[in-house]
This record gives C-alpha cells, sequence and structure tokens, in this order.
C-alpha cells in the first residue's frame, strides 16, 4: 500500500523534466556564464591589482562556490518540486523562497537595462562609420575628440581635462541623454523603450511553453559567447602593445593580497558569476531526472564559469595594451568601462554580450514557476502560465521605464548597488548554509544523494565546507 501511495504521489507532484540530462548542463551554463564574467569580471581585475585577482578569485571557486553548487543542485534535485515546496520541509527558513524571488525580480528588471543599451549599440553599429568613434554627429560638442587619437596634446594635462571622447560623447548624450541627477527624471527615451519592449515581448515568448523549448535557446546562448570571445582574444593578442596590458593581467603584484578588500570583492564576484544564493541552480536541478550526476555538472559549469573569465580578461587586457598610448580620457565606472572601451574597440564583443546576457529567460521562467507553485496551495486560483508570464514580463517592463528615462542611469545604480549583489548574495547563500547544514542535517542529506547518485566522493570535504568553511566565508 505504502509503494502505491508513494507512486501515486510521484505522479502527482510529476513536474517539468529535461529531455536530456545535457539540457540542464547548457541551460545553467547560459545562464550562469554572461556579463559576470565578459565585463564585471576583467573591470574588477583591472581595480584589483590584475593578476593578484585571480589568486582569491580562483581559490573561492574551489572552496566555496562549486561546494555550494553542487548543495544547491543536490537540494532541487532531491526534492524535485517547486521553490516553496522545497523550503517547506525546513519550515523556519521558507522565507528564503520569498527572499529570493525579491532577489531575482530586482535582478531581471536591471540586467535587462544593460541589454536594452547593448541593442542600442548594436542597431547604432550598422552604419560603417560607427557613431561613438567620430566628432561628426549632433550630440558631439566642442570638447568632444575622436575615441582612438594619435594627438600628442593629449598629453597636456590642461587639455586633456577639457576633452571628452567621441565614445563618451556617444553614451552620455545620445544613448542616455542623462540628465544632470536622480530629482530631473526627464523625459523616456522612445529608441530605449522600443527594444526594451522588443526584449521583454522575446523573453515571454521564449519561456511560455516552460523549459523543454527555452532549454533550447542556451544551446546557442552557452557555446557562441564562448566562441566568440576566443575569436576576439585571439585578435587582441596580435595588437601592437597587447603584451603590456597582458603582463599587468598575468604578473601579479603579491602585495595586493594583503589588502583584505581585494579578497571582499573576488569573493563577491565569484558569487555573482556563479549567480549562487539566488535559488535558479535549485529551480533548474529540480527539473533534473533523479538520478542525474550533479556533483560532475556542478564541477563542469564551475571549471566552465572560470575559464571563460580568465578568457575575458585576456581579450580585455590585450585590448588595453593597444589603447594605452590611443585612448583619449581614462573611463573608469563600471557601466562606462563595458561602453567605452569593451564594446567601441572590438565591436564583436557587443554581440558577446548580448547573447551571454540572455540569461535573464531562467529568470523569467523561475519567477513563473514560482507563482504557479505557490498558487497550487489555493485550490480557487491557480495560475495559467501563458498569463502569469506575461503579466510578469509586463511588471518589469514597467519597472524597466523608470531606468530608460534621462534621469534612469541614477535609478539603475540604485538598482545595482542594492539588488542581488554583495551583502544581499552573501545573506542569501549563508541562510541556505545554516538551514541545510545545521537544522535539516547533512547525515539526511547525504543519505538522499547517496539513494540519487551512489557513494559521493570528497564527502568529508563538502561536509566541512558545509558546515563551517562556507558559512565562515559568508560572514
Amino acid at each position: 500500500i505504502s509503494r502505491m501511495t508513494s507512486s501515486k504521489l510521484l505522479q502527482k507532484s510529476e513536474r517539468q523534466s529535461w529531455k536530456k540530462s545535457i539540457d540542464f548542463l547548457f541551460s545553467t551554463s547560459g545562464y550562469c556564464i554572461g556579463l559576470g564574467n565578459l565585463w564585471r569580471f576583467p573591470y574588477l581585475c583591472f581595480e584589483n591589482g590584475g593578476g593578484a585577482f585571480l589568486i582569491p578569485y580562483l581559490l573561492f571557486t574551489c572552496v566555496f562556490a562549486i561546494p555550494m553548487m553542487i548543495l544547491e543542485t543536490s537540494f532541487g534535485q532531491s526534492f524535485r518540486s517547486g521553490v516553496i515546496k522545497s523550503w517547506k520541509r525546513i519550515p523556519i527558513f521558507k522565507g528564503i523562497a520569498f527572499a529570493q524571488l525579491v532577489a531575482n525580480l530586482y535582478a531581471s528588471s536591471s540586467y535587462i537595462i544593460i541589454m536594452t543599451w547593448i541593442t542600442k549599440y548594436l542597431v547604432s553599429s550598422v552604419s560603417s562609420n560607427l557613431p561613438w568613434t567620430s566628432c561628426e554627429h549632433q550630440w558631439n560638442t566642442k570638447h568632444c575628440v575622436p575615441l582612438l587619437s594619435s594627438d600628442n596634446s593629449t598629453n597636456n594635462v590642461t587639455l586633456s581635462e577639457l576633452r571628452i571622447s567621441a565614445a563618451e560623447e556617444f553614451w552620455s548624450h545620445e544613448v542616455l541623454g542623462k540628465s544632470h541627477g536622480l530629482e530631473h527624471v526627464g523625459s523616456l527615451r522612445p529608441d530605449l523603450v522600443l527594444y526594451l519592449s522588443i526584449i521583454w515581448i522575446s523573453g515571454y515568448f521564449v519561456t511560455f511553453k516552460g523549459i523543454k523549448w527555452s532549454s533550447k535557446v542556451f544551446y546557442v546562448t552557452a557555446t557562441l559567447p564562448v566562441v566568440l570571445i576566443i575569436v576576439v582574444t585571439i585578435r587582441g593578442c596580435t595588437l601592437d602593445g597587447a603584451w603590456e596590458g597582458l603582463r599587468f593581467y598575468l604578473y601579479p603584484d603579491l602585495s595586493k593580497l594583503m589588502n583584505f578588500k581585494v579578497w571582499i570583492t573576488a569573493a563577491a564576484q565569484v558569487t555573482y558569476s556563479t549567480t549562487i544564493g539566488n535559488g535558479i541552480l535549485m529551480f533548474l536541478a529540480s527539473c533534473n531526472k533523479r538520478n542525474q550526476n550533479f556533483c560532475r555538472d556542478a564541477l563542469i559549469i564551475g571549471a566552465a564559469n572560470a575559464l571563460t573569465s580568465f578568457i575575458s580578461g585576456l581579450a580585455v587586457f590585450s585590448s588595453l595594451g593597444f589603447l594605452a598610448t590611443k585612448l583619449v580620457g581614462v573611463i573608469m565606472s563600471l557601466i562606462g568601462y563595458l561602453l567605452h572601451i569593451y564594446i567601441p574597440v572590438l565591436y564583436m564583443h557587443k554581440v558577446t554580450c548580448f547573447c551571454s546576457n540572455l540569461g535573464f529567460f531562467v529568470q523569467v521562467e523561475y519567477l513563473v514557476n514560482f507563482f504557479i507553485d505557490g498558487s497550487k496551495r489555493i485550490r480557487s486560483w491557480r495560475w495559467n502560465r501563458e498569463i502569469l508570464g506575461a503579466l510578469l514580463c509586463l511588471f518589469n517592463f514597467l519597472i524597466g521605464l523608470s531606468m530608460v528615462s534621462e534621469g534612469g542611469i541614477y535609478v539603475f545604480e540604485i538598482f545595482n548597488r542594492y539588488g542581488f549583489a554583495g551583502w544581499c548574495t552573501f545573506l542569501l547563500c549563508g541562510c541556505e548554509l545554516v538551514a541545510i547544514s545545521w537544522f535539516y542535517g547533512l547525515d539526511i542529506h547525504f543519505k538522499e544523494i547517496e539513494s540519487m547518485i551512489g557513494t559521493t566522493r570528497g564527502k568529508f570535504l563538502l561536509k566541512m565546507s558545509w558546515k563551517f568553511i562556507s558559512p565562515v566565508i559568508c560572514m
């Protein structure tokens, strides 16, 4: 009787699953490998001592990120249910699911804006003369100079302070129409509103049929950025002066490791690029077959993530070496770094960034399933997937409108700073570790793991990481 009952329960709780086991690998890789690798990692390397930053980054990948990925995927695959239902097994911590919901709403709203800006660059690059490289346009000022200039007068401090690169003016005046501050919201930018709506409509049609259909998208989005970044790296390494940039990247200044900020930044970047803590990995793993080898998948995804970051560094620093004597002005802001250097000089990168950031489709899918799973608790209130997906996309689109106005960049900075990044990530990871390791119990969890994939190698190391090392890192 008990076997028949459990069989019926299993059929009743059956959810969408991957058609092939490799679908999970591609979908997770497509979601994890994105702007965090291609854009944020090289910038943080530049800010934190070049090659010295690689040491804590790789260390935290091994001792923190990969064990966390194994924990999240094993927990999701074990229960093969919605996020809310999974955390109900530890009732005191079910609030984690709602915290992850808010974090993903923040992330999906703000990072779509980056895609909107990149789309603007894509459309503008159709012209044979890239508009951010010259000063012949109506948005340029008298202080504008071409992006690449060999004019020796730029060495004069007084003159260089007055000069503004064509790329920066294109960004500030043509893309953003930037106002003077948050209090000056200004009007909406019609072209950005159009691109934003197209992206969200695309997101809806990719996800409204569920993971079996949307997983096909990730065969492209997980591989194309890697192929393109390798091509860009090869091209960058052949440029004059490339070695100067690579030397800064590959030869570490070990004195930087004495700065505690470098270690904190590296840990934050690892959590950011591997997307641990936001519930997405649990959700994707819950669609696995029960015997899927999640340990192998976590190792592959973690290694691919770190390798992509490293190759992106090669692409960027070889280009920076080439630009060292030619770039007018130095762009130090994180957003400016992407759109003034990364895209304008090697414009193939904009395709790379666009494709890699299509991982937001996973967030839409996660949000849809979150509300569907939650609504199952109320018999008279069952969400229809298509309608719910449309409502969520519309809701995020309306939020995004605040970031495509003339003062939108200031709103974006608020979302970017206080959304799913930094302390928020560590807090959610810490809560997951405490909930599963100390309250649910690792002995129980390892029994479930062994029932799925058999004996686990490195069981002692995983226990030490989940129970002691990783919680300390989160603190």
